[in-house]
């Protein structure tokens, strides 16, 4: 399995409006994804750092998919309007990551 991890980094100046990205944009992407290959979606959003200071992320999404290909498929399809989507929630670029899933 394929991890996509989009991590937002809590940044000075940033804003993330976390109940739209829960309650608009996720199931936007969802169902522009699932047709597509995603398997899984998860959503962590962030509220402190262990000291209590401002969390370091905002929010970190991880997309479910069986392997690069698909996923490479679904961006391609409609990676712009996931993207173009973004500043509606945040100004902050998300950091991506591909990883192999590991159940440990």
């Amino acid at each position: 399995m394929l991890r996509v991890s989009a991590t937002y980094p809590n940044l000075p100046g940033s804003h993330f409006d976390g109940d739209d990205y829960v309650g608009r944009h996720a199931p936007f992407a969802r169902g522009l994804l699932e047709p597509l290959g995603l398997r899984a979606l998860r959503i962590t959003i962030g509220t402190a750092a262990l000291d209590g200071a401002p969390p370091p992320y905002w929010a970190l999404s991880e997309l479910i998919f069986d392997d690069r290909d698909s996923f490479d498929r679904a961006m391609d399809i409609c990676g712009a309007a996931l993207m173009g989507d973004a500043p509606r929630y945040t100004n902050v670029d998300p950091v991506l990551q591909i990883s192999s899933l590991i159940d440990a």
